[in-house]
Order: structure tokens, then sequence, then C-alpha cells
């Protein structure tokens, strides 16, 4: 079988690893200490993870100012990056990561991340799981526009001089496979992050992973 892809990107949270607890507990932390006065339900958050915060801010509250989804960030950010130093948040590796991440370095397959976190965010997350190493480009929402837009991609592209059409996007939501469309990629849907299949079938993807390691066939490996 032959090598399909030169280029793996990989979003983050949803798909590498198990964070939806933590950024539920942080975003309704946040919500109250702005004024909210009922919490989230987790199946709302977790329907905006993937975007940038202000973004997922816009969506899950429309009708509040610019200026209160600011301050709503703000708060989202101070409040995971406390929990997070003190021990209390576990962001683990889904089963088969590692394994799956070995494999594709040790046949020579350029890795990167597009995620909404910020760098700093995902610099932790890189450093708390040991993942230095397995990635050529580590591409944020402090560089790019929301997801999903595709400008995320198209820069990991020029900066690994990867081709689109032997490249794959691989992510947990609809806001992942829409920007690896609209990148002109192909995208693998993963069935155990934030999104449910039959929302993940609106965006079509070219692949299902329901485990990262079934990624490795598909690749060519």
């Amino acid at each position: 079988m032959s090598i399909r892809y030169d280029l793996v990107i990989f979003d983050c949270d949803g798909t590498l690893v198990d964070s939806l607890d933590g950024i539920v507990r942080s975003v309704n932390l946040a919500l109250v200490e702005v004024g909210l006065e009922e919490a989230l339900p987790r199946e709302r958050i977790a329907g905006v993870v993937g975007l940038s915060l202000f973004e997922a801010m816009s969506v899950l509250l429309p009708e509040y100012s610019p200026e209160w989804r600011a301050r709503a960030v703000a708060a989202y950010k101070s409040h995971y990056q406390r929990l997070a130093d003190g021990g209390e948040l576990t962001t683990p590796l889904f089963p088969g990561v590692r394994a799956t991440l070995e494999s594709l370095r040790d046949h020579g397959i350029t890795m990167a991340v597009a995620t909404g976190k910020s760098l700093r965010g995902l610099e932790r997350t890189v450093r708390e799981q040991r993942l230095q190493g397995f990635f050529e480009v580590l591409m944020t929402s402090d560089h790019a526009p929301s997801k999903p837009h595709p400008a995320m991609i198209e820069q990991i592209l020029a900066a690994t001089g990867a081709a689109a059409n032997r490249s794959l996007m691989v992510g947990d939501t609809v806001f992942d496979l829409e920007m690896g469309r609209h990148a002109r990629v192909e995208t693998a849907a993963v069935t155990f992050g934030c999104h449910d299949r039959r929302r993940l079938a609106e965006a079509a993807p070219d692949h299902w992973l329901d485990r990262l390691p079934e990624l490795l066939p598909i690749v060519g490996i």
C-alpha cells in the first residue's frame, strides 16, 4: 500500500486529548463571574468546541454585547489556567493517540496541529502530554481567523510545503471538517469527540475514525 498523504493535520481538543470536562467547567465558571445566573448544559458547550474563544462565546450567547463576550473570554482563560495550574483539570490523550503519532512519524509523515486553543494553551497540552517533537507546526487562533475559515490550514501548507491534495485534516467537529473542505484538503471525522456522528455527517467527511489508530491504513501505513 502506498502512502496517500504527506501531511496530517490534527485538531487538539476532542481529537488528541479528552478535555471537554475542563472546558465545560471553565466556561460555566467564567459565565457566572460575568453575571450569568444559570450554567449552560454540557451538550451546548460541546457544540462550540473548536471555535476560537470569542467566536464560541458569540455562538453560545449571541444576545450579549461584544464587550461582555470579551470579559467572558478573559474570565474563561483565567479560570482554565487556575484550574490547570492547580492540577484540577485532566486532559488525557485518547486511546491509541501516542502510538498513532509514533507510527506516522516513523513513516516520515509530517504532522501539524490546527486548533481554536490559544498558543499558550496548546503548548501546555503538548508539554503535559509529552508530545514535543511530533508536530512541525502548531497553528492556533492567535495566528488566524477562527475555524471554519481555511487560514490555519493554508498557513500550515505554506509552512510545510505540502500540497493540499496530499494533506488530510483530522478532527471531531464540523468546524474542523468545513475548514478542511474550504482549504481543499481531505478530511477524517473522529466519532469520539465533541460532535456526534449525525452532526459530523453534515460536513461529508472523506473518512471516519472510531479510534485514532484507524487513521494508519487510511494514510497508507
